[in-house]
């Protein structure tokens, strides 16, 4: 396994300055920890803020998506693999920044998406997409609890409402959504929303699910509820991910062909502003502040942290090559 530790520069505004020299300025980021999957590097990327000490730890063959338990301790990497498939979650020490164990899942090849449901015992729901199922990880027993079809192919974004209840898959070959009862588990209902379905995120209070569409550049606004489309949004080339803030204010869409992403305003459906010049933005997860974001830029091997209000880039941190699937857990 290999581990490279490193503090790194940052940019701020348009000079350079050590990582620490951030917290001097208005907005600055809240203190944790950052994990970031390096699908190329074959690691995963964790960055300690406010000092950006950042730590490489090798995981296996592409990793895509990352999540952290809500009492900050581990971090969950889904490799998803290259040309062959991969079948294992990657799980990280945060405190000790070191490999613990891997989670072999057997059939659920090709790992994807992933939401932490609770922290006693840990235990995960992540996306399959050879199998077209969804599992429901036990990480501190490192075995499958529970797997449910999602009777969709390409099942790739898995979003889950705040209270664990409720969770949907983006299903990007079949155009649509699939919603799961994870209480007891098993499959809801699939709605059509849009050709190539991927980004996908869910308001707090579960009321609202907001999925984009790859091939027609839109968002769609779906009320949960009655599983009709309240609202489509427009103006984007390829919503690729999409975040909601925990106070369910404010909606972030990460278009890596415009090379910039979208503020939204959740409540009057309005793009309050976009933040350009950022090298293919691809993951984003935002802070329990509800204004900083963090998003990773794939062609620019970085992550970016970012003032959501003020709309500017506060800092960019080096990581791997072709960083993906973000995810933050604050200071302790």
């Amino acid at each position: 396994m290999l581990i490279v530790s490193r503090v790194l520069a940052v940019v701020v505004g348009g000079g350079v300055l050590l990582a620490g020299r951030a917290q001097e300025r208005a907005g600055a980021p809240p203190s944790g920890v950052v994990i970031v999957a390096n699908q190329q590097s074959a690691s995963v990327s964790v960055i300690e803020l406010p000092s950006g000490t950042s730590t490489e730890i090798a995981v296996g063959a592409g990793p895509h998506e990352t999540a952290v338990t809500p009492d900050g301790r581990l971090g969950i990497v889904t490799v998803y693999g290259t040309q062959a498939p991969g079948s294992q979650l990657a799980i990280i020490d945060l405190a000790s920044r070191r490999l613990l164990r891997t989670i072999e899942l057997g059939d659920h090849k090709r790992p994807h998406g992933a939401v932490v449901l609770s922290s006693s015992p840990y235990r995960v729901v992540v996306t399959s997409e050879a199998s077209q199922r969804i599992a429901i990880v036990n990480v501190t027993d490192g075995r499958v609890e529970a797997s449910i079809p999602t009777n969709a192919g390409g099942s790739h974004m898995i979003a889950v409402t705040a209270d664990g209840r409720r969770g949907f898959t983006a299903n990007v070959g079949a155009g649509s959504v699939s919603e799961f009862d994870l209480t007891q588990p098993g499959f809801v209902r699939q709605i059509a929303i849009a050709p190539v379905t991927e980004g996908i995120a869910v308001t707090p209070d579960g009321g609202e699910l907001w999925v984009g569409s790859n091939q027609l550049g839109t968002v769609s606004v779906l009320d949960t509820k009655s599983g009709a489309i309240d609202t489509t949004l427009t103006g984007f080339r390829t919503p690729y991910r999409l975040a909601i803030s925990p106070d369910g204010r404010l909606a972030v869409v990460c278009d890596p062909p415009a090379d910039r992403i979208h503020v939204v305003d959740v409540a009057t459906r309005r793009v309050l502003g976009d933040i350009g010049a950022l090298g293919s933005p691809r993951g984003v997860t935002i802070a329990p502040d509800n204004r900083t974001a963090f998003v990773t830029l794939g062609s620019e091997g970085a992550v970016a942290v970012v003032d959501l209000v003020e709309r500017k880039v506060l800092r960019r941190v080096s990581v791997g090559a072709s960083p993906d699937g973000v995810a933050f857990a604050p200071a302790r």
